[in-house]
């Protein structure tokens, strides 16, 4: 054997050497990071796709929102106005020529709101009158229910007397001093 053969040889070995080395990096490290890539990217894009999803449903929800507040703002804002007996009587007489108010029952328990039951004692010269009032209900700035039975009997004369039942709903206010709170507009 000569030298060459013998260099060539060792170059040849040198080579294998190289390779199998190359081979065995390649399977224990470049493998496993592709795959630990490719199962990362598909958790990513999955991810992704629900917080897409999610986002578009919030954004839908969120402009329903918006549209909702604006179109029954006047609502809104009658839940936030506290009860004033006052303002109530001033309104009513406008419809009854007299009008007396009894609590039944304040405050009865609600998650949200406080509800106010009264009974109304009212006096007027025709029913017409009660509905005329009914239909103005929304313009007084809080939330009434009118509760069925009404009673109507006559009251010596041309004048009606009238009985029947509403309810007050009034929004409640956080006391939590710990509780975040909401600016509002």
């Amino acid at each position: 054997m000569s030298l060459k053969e013998i260099r060539l040889i060792r170059m040849l070995m040198w080579i294998l050497l190289y390779l199998v080395t190359l081979f065995l990096l390649i399977f224990l490290l470049v493998i496993p990071a592709v795959k630990s890539y490719k199962r990362v990217n598909k958790s990513y894009i999955e991810t992704k796709a629900y917080y897409m999803n999610a986002q578009n449903g919030y954004e839908t929800i969120n402009d329903r929102l918006k549209v909702l507040k604006s179109k029954h703002r006047k609502v809104i804002e009658a839940f936030e106005n506290s009860w004033n007996e006052g303002k109530f009587i001033a309104k009513a007489k406008e419809y009854f020529l007299h009008i007396e108010l009894k609590p039944v029952d304040i405050n009865i328990s609600d998650t949200l709101f406080k509800i106010y039951e009264i009974n109304a004692m009212t006096k007027m010269e025709s029913p017409q009158n009660f509905y005329r009032f009914l239909d103005a209900l929304p313009e007084i700035p809080f939330v009434i229910q009118a509760d069925f039975p009404i009673a109507f009997k006559a009251h010596g004369g041309d004048q009606i007397e009238g009985v029947f039942r509403i309810r007050v709903y009034e929004e409640k206010k956080e006391s939590n001093a710990s509780s975040p709170s909401v600016s509002k507009r």
